[in-house]
């Protein structure tokens, strides 16, 4: 089993994942500015989410809020791709089958997120 965001995406589990875009999109509008404590706050109620609804809705926080200066590219790239994902699939099914689809650069993305997120939050 999965662990990490990865695991979380990949399951559509309790935290519907992560989040976190088509892969080579811009970053969809997407802000780049946004402080370590928003980005890990918004992260954590995102992560804590437990009806896939909810993880829609936090998703949608993590878009508006978007991810601090300095943040690595592989691991920008894998929360744009994670908030683009969860936003715009149907349901918890629909997440996980998208998950799977994802290549295997598009995974390493969402890999290098896990692990920014671990050593920042």
């Amino acid at each position: 089993m999965e662990t990490g965001l990865r695991g979380r995406v990949a399951s559509g589990g309790a935290a519907v994942a992560a989040a976190v875009v088509l892969a080579g999109c811009g970053g969809s509008g997407i802000p780049t500015g946004a402080s370590v404590k928003e980005f890990c706050g918004a992260g954590s109620t995102f992560s804590s989410a437990t009806k896939f609804a909810d993880g829609v809705k936090a998703a949608e926080k993590l878009h508006d809020t978007g991810t601090p200066q300095g943040i690595p590219a592989d691991a920008r790239k894998g929360f744009v791709l994670v908030v683009d994902l969860v936003t715009t699939s149907k349901d918890r099914s629909d997440l996980e089958q998208r998950y799977q689809k994802l290549s295997s650069t598009q995974k390493k993305s969402v890999s290098a997120l896990d692990g920014y997120i671990s050593k920042t939050c």
